[in-house]
């Protein structure tokens, strides 16, 4: 950490008489961030020769901030506790290094629940709220970069996202018309995957998720059968009390990712979508063959359920599986008060007929941003980019990861399964969700497949058109009314 800090520090004490502006950042890195490419094992970490000798410690410059301080918002107060694990507590003994060491101070804004309205009425107004933003990688993108309220940080040169403690899917989910605007510090907080009550399988002699994962035989296929010999009717009443699964949302797209057919892909110009690949036939054709066999739930009943119904119903032993993102484990199941009696665990989505590994699916993910027109944007970055180097290796950070899932899963398989999800770069944020127009075309598409009043091939062919022009108005689209439509009287 010294080492590469001094190389920062030095970089920016000798550009430190340059004034960046808006109009005048440096020119962006030429190399994108990594982009989830399915792999089969782990990548190696380069051995070091025995002879290597210890490098020199680089003199560290300081750099006086001059007191500044440094605004770091969101809905709620962000600010780092040591009680929470091994990564809050190393936060929190780095910002306080960094405060003493270089005359800052690093103050968290609980902005509450108009967060991003805030946002957009300071920035409009000339003077950002906060430098740093907490913000939902579907409101970022395009909106808040469009209506000129995010800073693009590839034009930092503080800022490497490259570096292992950057979340690549986050990164990546971030990218817009060729630069980077979004950057969250790497944990293990994956998107969507199934959960199984690991008692309730053994009690009904169902297949251990773990063995089939192993022997590669965990597939839509089994999926389907399972999910369906997990439908009990405990009381003999003819109607089934205890479901085999339950999906929330996003079923549909996770049939996609499971098969290779990621559909929207980012380019200079923005975002185009294919919909001719064969893995979205495949894929649609795996979903209506799920949802017209399986007796599962997947419409929460409003009149009398809550949006996270679902997942208390699964917690308490009601669902054989469920469909969730992985935060549940610590919000739902681990507490110590009212979380899961029964024992469980997590799995990657099953494994499409065309993916070459599995694929963690995100419809979107909390990051974090910088706010357009903040002062010096250079040196939030930098402070940024200090305050997060929490590791010297990345055998360092794969420990505080470690820490977390240890806190996280009920078991150490599930933590297994999880770090290679991360190690491998599996998890992918789907970059349609922020353009309404286009995600609702696609959506109305899915739902026939779903339903089956459409093969998928008939559902692709009536929809092409109606999705084809979504994307194309998107140039079109009035970002500027919708930032008005965002402001408030006061900040």
């Amino acid at each position: 950490m010294k080492n590469k800090l001094g190389k920062r520090l030095l970089a920016t004490v000798l550009s430190a008489a340059m004034v960046f502006s808006l109009a005048a950042c440096g020119k962006g890195k030429d190399e994108p961030a990594p982009t989830p490419v399915p792999t089969s094992a782990p990548a190696a970490e380069p051995t070091k020769a025995a002879s290597t000798p210890t490098p020199t410690p680089t003199p560290e410059p300081v750099i006086d901030f001059g007191g500044r301080v440094f605004k770091i918002g969101s809905y709620y107060d962000m600010t780092p506790d040591p009680s929470k694990g091994a990564i809050e507590a190393a936060l929190a003994d780095r910002i306080a290094e960094v405060e003493q060491k270089h005359n800052c101070k690093i103050e968290f804004v609980d902005l509450g629940g108009d967060y991003v309205a805030d946002y957009v009425t300071s920035v409009l107004a000339g003077d950002p709220i906060v430098d740093v933003g907490y913000v939902v990688t579907t409101t970022l993108l395009p909106s808040l970069i469009e209506g000129g309220i995010a800073y693009p940080l590839s034009k930092l040169s503080a800022l490497d996202l490259s570096e292992y403690k950057w979340r690549g899917d986050v990164v990546e989910a971030g990218k817009y018309k060729g630069e980077y605007y979004a950057m969250l510090l790497k944990d293990p907080e994956i998107r969507y995957g199934i959960f199984w009550n690991r008692t309730l399988f053994e009690k009904y002699g169902l297949p251990n998720l773990y063995d089939l994962v192993d022997n590669g035989q965990w597939t839509w296929e089994k999926f389907q059968e399972i999910a369906s010999l997990g439908n009990q009717d405990t009381d003999g009443d003819g109607e089934i009390d205890l479901y085999g699964f339950n999906a929330r949302e996003n079923l549909s797209w996770c049939f996609l990712y499971s098969n290779g057919a990621y559909v929207a892909n980012k380019t200079n110009a923005g975002i185009d979508i294919d919909l001719k690949d064969k893995k979205v036939v495949e894929a649609l054709t795996g979903l209506q063959n799920f949802t017209q066999n399986v007796k599962f739930r997947d419409a929460i009943d409003w009149s009398k359920e809550g949006w996270d119904s679902f997942i208390k119903d699964f917690r308490d032993g009601k669902y054989m599986m469920c469909l969730e993102e992985f935060w549940i484990s610590y919000a739902y199941l681990n507490k110590e008060d009212s979380g899961m009696i029964d024992d469980w665990g997590w799995v990657p989505f099953p494994k499409g007929p065309s993916a070459a590994d599995w694929s963690c699916y995100g419809k979107e993910n909390g990051a974090r941003f910088i706010l357009n027109g903040v002062e010096k944007p250079e040196d939030v970055a930098l402070v940024y980019d200090l305050i997060t180097d929490l590791a010297d290796t990345n055998d360092e950070w794969d420990d505080l990861m470690e820490d977390k899932l240890e806190n996280w899963c009920d078991d150490a398989k599930s933590a297994e399964l999880v770090s290679y999800i991360y190690n491998n770069r599996l998890a992918v944020i789907n970059g349609v969700q922020g353009f309404k127009e286009l995600n609702d075309a696609i959506n109305k598409m899915v739902n026939e497949v779903s339903k089956g009043s459409m093969t998928p091939q008939t559902a692709l062919d009536t929809y092409q058109s109606s999705i084809d022009a979504a994307v194309a108005d998107i140039a079109n689209h009035d970002y500027n009314a919708d930032m008005q439509s965002y402001k408030v009287d006061e900040q």
